[in-house]
């Protein structure tokens, strides 16, 4: 009887098929984080990679080329990996000879070096748009997280911690520090994905054949060097620079302007401002950009006013804190010229900063009508101004509901829900909503509001919701 010969273990024969799961694995992850979300607006909308279009700064953003589309064209560059290794790994397992003569060889590690590479591009981009070239798209999330932390500081309960504390009226959107801090806070798992793939490749690249990486660099070493080499490297530096150097510019123009501006020179600051507007248009967004050129503009031109003036005027005002002088001014440029979007959101914040002037809903519940009554003018104006501003409508509904006035609570709070997806903020607008049932009787109602309240904060903070339902109140 002839004993059945057993090929002796060794780790490189063990390991083989990890070279095929490995990178393997680091592709449908890439195909995951395409399907994900990276980015959470303040107000509660979710964005997805296929949601967000790519932007260098060029106003050339195509909706076909988003981060979706990265992520599965790394996604196939891997899987193509993937294959041509397990057509090594089947042949080296085969004795069919033409199997073994078709096969590929084993792949290089700097196919995997590259491939790792390629998956750190998705979230690169996206910092680099978010914190030097997408100026709309920092305006709306500047102006969304103002309104969020207002909102938050009204709610009755301790809101969701933040990474980095934001604070509301000093927050410029200008500055990276900032966009930073709205970037930590916002972020969603999405964008991280890609750096989970990348580390992935990188330990697969741990179970190729040792002599393969070692014959690979090997040659790099003892390969002479190429003539064209140094002129395609200094090609794609030069493609880089015009491609991605044109947003930092633009914020570079802008450092310049401020300290043209800080020591005096108004005429040379205007001319830096023009020069950061023509390398990047979308900085007409912003409201910082515009308080720049109008202080330059009221100091080289006492005599002839215009909305950057004005607004720079009341910016001076509200940091000196004379709020109503700065009111007073802001509403002077609100009726006097275009309402662009800049100018709405710095009257906006002169508006909230009068309406928090008084501390409405503040202290213990005997003293918030006399806090709350002043807040009430300015809250009304400023959804004269921004009927969508979701701050504004959630005060309103409480000290609303503080004054009895349980119909005009409801209807405020449906306009919360309306306006803001976002589960903290439905969570409070459905808790005020059954309290405002429940003094008008609907107790049935008002349960069902109550759980919906509850189902939206897993969190267990909306502590008003749950004492009511719990019969504590």
């Amino acid at each position: 009887m002839a004993s059945s010969k057993q090929r002796p273990w060794s780790p490189q024969h063990s390991w083989r098929p990890y070279r095929v799961i490995m990178p393997g694995a680091a592709g449908v992850v890439m195909l995951i984080a395409s399907l994900c979300s990276w980015f959470n607006n303040p107000s509660g909308t979710r964005l997805m990679a296929w949601q967000m279009p790519v932007d260098l700064g060029w106003q050339l953003s195509l909706p076909a080329f988003n981060y979706g589309v990265l992520c599965a064209s790394c996604a196939l560059y891997i899987f193509s990996i993937t294959y041509q290794s397990w057509r090594a790994l089947r042949a080296e397992q085969s004795a069919d000879p033409v199997r073994v003569l078709t096969a590929p060889d084993s792949i290089p590690d700097h196919c995997y070096v590259r491939a790792m590479l390629l998956c750190l591009v998705p979230p690169a981009l996206f910092l680099f748009q978010f914190l030097c070239s997408d100026m709309v798209t920092i305006a709306e999330v500047t102006r969304q997280q103002v309104q969020l932390e207002l909102a938050r500081s009204h709610l009755g309960y301790a809101a969701t911690p933040e990474y980095t504390p934001i604070l509301p009226f000093l927050l410029d959107s200008s500055q990276l520090p900032d966009r930073f801090a709205i970037l930590t806070d916002q972020l969603d798992i999405g964008w991280f994905i890609p750096l989970f793939s990348a580390g992935i490749l990188l330990m697969a690249r741990a179970f190729l054949p040792l002599r393969l990486r070692l014959v690979e660099t090997a040659i790099a070493y003892r390969r002479p060097p190429r003539r064209g080499r140094f002129g395609m490297f200094a090609l794609a530096l030069l493609l880089g620079a015009i491609i991605f150097g044109r947003a930092p510019a633009a914020m570079a123009s802008q450092a310049q302007a401020g300290h043209l501006l800080s020591i005096g020179d108004y005429s040379g600051a205007l001319k830096w401002l023009d020069a950061a507007r023509l390398l990047n248009p979308e900085l007409d967004q912003l409201v910082a950009y515009h308080l720049a050129r109008g202080e330059a503009w009221f100091y080289l031109h006492p005599e002839q006013p215009n909305a950057e003036s004005r607004a720079y005027l009341g910016h001076y005002y509200r940091a000196q804190k004379d709020f109503y002088t700065s009111y007073q001014t802001m509403l002077t440029a609100w009726h006097t010229y275009q309402h662009t979007s800049w100018l709405q959101d710095e009257v906006s914040l002169s508006l909230a900063q009068m309406a928090e002037v008084s501390a409405p809903l503040k202290g213990t519940p005997k003293d918030h009508l006399a806090h709350d009554e002043p807040a009430l003018p300015w809250l009304n104006e400023l959804l004269q101004i921004n009927q969508n501003n979701f701050y504004a409508q959630f005060t309103v509904g409480r000290i609303l509901y503080d004054l009895g006035d349980y119909a005009g609570c409801e209807a405020h709070m449906r306009m919360v829900l309306n306006i803001s997806p976002g589960a903290e903020m439905q969570s409070a607008a459905y808790t005020y909503i059954a309290l405002s049932r429940f003094d008008l009787g609907d107790n049935n109602n008002a349960r069902e509001y109550l759980y919906k309240a509850q189902d939206l904060d897993p969190a267990y903070r909306n502590n008003t919701a749950r004492q009511h339902m719990s019969g504590m109140r």
